[in-house]
């Protein structure tokens, strides 16, 4: 019998709730108000991004920006969430998801400004980039990923629509390998690469340094 350990059903059902809870509401107002606008204009006289709220790093993990970007990331949690809270314990998992979702956002956060710095503060791309948010739990749930594969590293899966099982830790060795590349090289516009690359960071972090590797007693 499966089972949805309680921490991962209520986040998957907080992010469903507000996924469908957006499209009645003003989606303009929701946007502005809780995605994520990096805080900072570098370079600029100006300093703090106007559109930048202090809850938006909390906030971002809950909003989807498709149908297809929501299902991918519940999916992960569903498959991967129960075993990984069961480990930790709830309490821990839930901070856990929290901080590899903040700290995502932090780090795509610092790419964002590097690339704003290539720009004039006067440049209309400047601005561009400055207003353009960042939507979903792809962080936390990459920091589910590391997780997984750092605790269960010779767990075999089955990637559809490929037969043949894969480690989970070459598959998110892979996972991690494909979105430097893809961040780097700029591919799959529209898609936070480096806030995946700051979940799989945080994550290792935590779990290497701050005990989360190891069973709750």
């Amino acid at each position: 019998m499966f089972y949805l350990s309680p921490v991962a059903r209520n986040l998957l059902i907080a992010n469903v709730v507000v996924f469908f809870l957006s499209y009645f509401l003003n989606q303009d107002y929701i946007t502005q108000q809780f995605a994520f606008f990096n805080p900072i204009l570098p370079g600029s006289p100006e300093l703090l991004n106007p559109n930048f709220k202090i809850w938006q790093p909390f906030t971002y993990m809950f909003m989807h920006g498709s149908l297809g970007h929501l299902l991918s990331n519940m999916f992960a949690l569903l498959i991967f969430g129960s075993g990984i809270e069961t480990f930790f314990g709830s309490k821990r998992f839930l901070i856990y998801y929290l901080i590899t979702g903040i700290g995502a956002s932090f780090i795509y956060s610092m790419v964002n400004m590097y690339d704003m710095l290539q720009f004039s503060p006067d440049s209309e791309a400047y601005w561009i980039m400055a207003g353009i948010p960042m939507v979903g739990a792809s962080g936390a749930i990459f920091g589910i990923l590391i997780a997984y594969a750092y605790l269960f590293p010779d767990n075999e899966m089955i990637i559809f629509p490929f037969p043949i099982p894969i480690k989970a830790k070459y598959l998110v060795a892979f996972y991690a390998i494909y979105e430097l590349y893809a961040g780097v090289k700029g591919t799959s516009m529209g898609i936070a690469h480096f806030a995946h690359i700051g979940g799989l960071l945080i994550g290792f972090i935590l779990l290497r340094f701050f005990g989360f590797g190891k069973a709750r007693y």
